[in-house]
């Protein structure tokens, strides 16, 4: 190392003592490597991108200063400076979102005369109001962060302007092409309507059964990319093409919607909202990293972990938990044949998530009665028995029968790790509010965001070790009026706060503004008694107030 760190980073904490401690607290990267250019001056080099010219780095850096527009500029990434010296008088805002990098550089060269005259962040959540400032952009540091090269120009750009939305406004939906939110995205699209808007769905699960050919090849992965990667394109511009023929206010795009980064941009441009649902769990979809930005909303189920990393990338995000859909997820008058297919004195539905497998295998072993249903159980040893079928996914009228047929329905929250504690999750899933919708009552793991959904112990139940769910599990199996009497509140309370409706009505305030005259019960409850048929009463009120208004 070449020892200006320590005098730069002093210098840099006089007036910006934050973006200072950010850089010191960061780790060099391994990756990375100051070489010497032709013209004796230091580059920077981080895997194969070199960030400077190798040949006269200052040369360079004068030709992209050139480029900078007057007035106030914004530039997107620090490299080692050179295309910033030239811009000193100007006091440019400069955004370099690797901090490791900047360390680095600020190791490999003097920038006393640099530092007093910009302004140098590393968070892009502490760039506020910044929206008028001309972009330069540093190609090397863009190919490397092309995510957080879209959220500073978001950041750079003036709000959006939102005030009261469209009479009928027009919604594009654009579905994933299989998986458990291909069914969430219709149910958008049905609640959606419901409120007056007009909504076109595009079939993209029709290709679900060639996409599956690709998913289980045994091909590598390269190859599989060659085939996946046309698919994706193809889509892409299909959504783009309807689009174009639809002109819609919004595209809803749900969590695996296959649109590319550059159809975003495209959509945008032809003048609708675009907007993004991410039900899904971020610490195993990490795809979002590279597709957030790109929206003008991104709409996510989880809590400060994700918010902090959104905000790093310039995201403009709001908090949108999982619902029920009420013409779905209801109570059924089941066969007696139904009810011994699907049903159990106490029954799971899901995936085989680790956590799931271990806390269910040590309760099975010593004896506990368990029925499962879904994926990615293992197919003998204890777990095996306790399969009601083989593993398949469950079509969503076969889950609400299960729901309305098993006397307890189990809920752990799923964790790809083992060792993961009961109520450790930080989202809600969305069987919680589905089991209460269709009459069910269940037994849940305390997770620390259902409290602001449903009561504890009032409107759900639920369970903090594996010896509470086995007492509870015994006292709710002998006790079935107190099972009814949760099951009966816990609907009521899904019914008047954690529908479809509900969230796509959140959703449309937030993206083209509130209605001129709202269709949902947002001030008034709907549900004055819980009087036996309350629910049923509800739910056809719930429906009735949610359909467009006639002439």
């Amino acid at each position: 190392m070449s020892g200006f760190l320590q005098k730069n980073l002093a210098l840099l904490a006089n007036d910006q003592p934050e973006a200072a401690r950010l850089i010191a607290e960061a780790e060099f990267p391994a990756e990375a490597v100051i070489e010497t250019t032709r013209s004796g001056l230091p580059g920077l080099k981080t895997g194969k991108v070199r960030l400077c010219s190798t040949v006269d780095p200052q040369a360079e850096g004068r030709s992209l200063a050139a480029r900078a527009l007057p007035g106030a500029v914004a530039v997107f990434g620090f490299g080692l400076a050179y295309h910033l010296e030239p811009l000193a008088k100007r006091r440019p805002l400069v955004y370099e979102p690797d901090a490791r990098l900047l360390k680095l550089a600020l190791d490999a060269r003097d920038f006393s005369e640099l530092l007093p005259h910009i302004r140098l962040e590393c968070d892009l959540s502490r760039l506020e109001g910044i929206s008028g400032y001309s972009l330069l952009v540093h190609r090397p540091t863009a190919r490397l962060h092309p995510a957080e090269l879209e959220g500073f120009k978001r950041r750079l750009e003036a709000g959006p302007q939102i005030g009261v939305r469209p009479e009928e406004p027009r919604v594009l939906v654009v579905p994933p092409i299989l998986g458990g939110t291909l069914a969430a995205a219709y149910w958008s699209a049905e609640a959606l309507s419901h409120l007056g808007c007009r909504v076109e769905t595009l079939p993209i699960e029709k290709l679900a059964p060639l996409y599956d050919l690709v998913r289980k090849s045994s091909l590598d992965l390269n190859r599989l990319d060659q085939v996946r990667e046309p698919m994706i394109r193809f889509l892409s511009e299909l959504t783009l093409m309807k689009a174009e023929e639809f002109q819609p206010h919004m595209v809803l795009a749900l969590a695996q919607a296959p649109l590319q980064r550059r159809t975003v941009t495209q959509l945008r441009g032809l003048g609708a909202t675009t907007v993004f649902w991410f039900v899904e769990d971020f610490r195993l979809m990490t795809y979002f990293r590279e597709v957030a930005s790109a929206y003008d909303h991104f709409f996510h189920i989880q809590g400060e972990e994700i918010t902090q990393e959104l905000d790093r990338l310039g995201v403009n995000h709001s908090y949108l938990p999982v619902a029920a859909h009420p013409p779905c997820h209801r109570p059924l008058d089941l066969s007696p044949e139904d009810r011994d297919l699907y049903g159990a004195k106490v029954g799971f539905m899901g995936a085989g998530y680790p956590n799931r497998c271990r806390i269910f295998g040590e309760l099975v072993e010593n004896g506990f009665d368990l029925k499962l249903w879904g994926v990615d159980w293992p197919e003998d040893g204890p777990l095996g028995r306790c399969l009601a079928r083989e593993n398949r996914y469950l079509e969503s009228h076969e889950v609400v029968k299960i729901y309305n047929a098993c006397r307890i329905v189990l809920n752990l929250h799923s964790s790809p790790r083992e060792e993961q504690r009961m109520g450790g999750a930080d989202f809600v899933n969305p069987r919680t509010l589905e089991v209460p919708c269709c009459g069910g009552f269940q037994l849940v793991d305390h997770v620390p965001a259902l409290d602001s959904m449903l009561k504890p112990g009032k409107e759900v139940q639920v369970f903090t070790s594996k010896q509470d769910l086995l007492d509870k599990v015994r006292h709710y199996l002998a006790y079935p009026d107190q099972r009814a009497a949760i099951a009966r509140a816990g609907r009521l309370k899904v019914l008047n706060q954690h529908t479809y409706y509900h969230r796509m009505e959140t959703m449309l305030n937030l993206c083209l503004g509130a209605a001129a005259e709202s269709k949902t019960p947002k001030d008034q409850k709907i549900f004055a008694s819980a009087r036996e048929g309350a629910c049923d009463q509800a739910a056809g009120i719930l429906m009735q107030s949610l359909m467009p208004a006639t002439a």
